[in-house]
């Protein structure tokens, strides 16, 4: 994202926060290929919300929370990790919702996984600023790409095809589709 930043015209450069949705087709497609070009595995789930049942349309911490520990969960199911696990996530939660999610986070991770590693690896939740982190900058391309893949496929497919390549974990809760 650095890289990609020093090259971007100035309107850009000056912001604190580069983010997808107010980032133009061209530097989109900059930042996505400098991305694919890296050694990252991207692991992303798919829920179409009108699928949701309407009692839990109301209650968004619990499906965060499960969407959020199901994926984690996948992604240390698949991988067998050396050290200790960090999971970074954009701080937008504070004080007792933090720590439910933080708790659920190494719950899920243990339940389905991470107890049964060989090397008995912790799992650590870390709530960081987005403007100081670039690599909650770059997921949030990422994001923004596969959002607007599936919603409007037929007109920005060149984009998540960009970063197909790096896709080792989709979970997509309606369709049973897991790679």
């Amino acid at each position: 994202m650095s890289r990609v930043r020093k090259k971007l015209p100035r309107k850009y450069r000056d912001i604190p926060e580069l983010k997808y949705h107010n980032t133009d087709d061209t530097y989109k497609r900059r930042v996505l290929e400098c991305i694919s070009r890296t050694n990252v595995d991207i692991a992303y789930l798919l829920l179409r919300k009108e699928q949701v049942y309407p009692h839990l349309r109301d209650e968004r911490q619990i499906l965060y929370n499960y969407l959020t520990g199901s994926l984690v969960s996948a992604i240390v199911a698949d991988y067998e990790f050396s050290s200790d696990v960090n999971v970074i996530i954009d701080k937008s939660l504070d004080g007792v919702v933090r720590e439910e999610f933080d708790k659920y986070l190494v719950f899920r991770s243990l339940e389905n996984g991470l107890s049964r590693q060989p090397s008995r690896c912790q799992l650590e939740v870390l709530h960081v600023d987005s403007k100081q982190n670039l690599c909650i900058q770059a997921a949030d391309f990422v994001a923004g790409t596969v959002h607007r893949h599936f919603r409007d496929y037929l007109l920005y497919a060149d984009h998540y095809s960009v970063i197909e390549n790096n896709i080792t974990v989709c979970l997509d809760f309606f369709n049973g589709r897991r790679r």
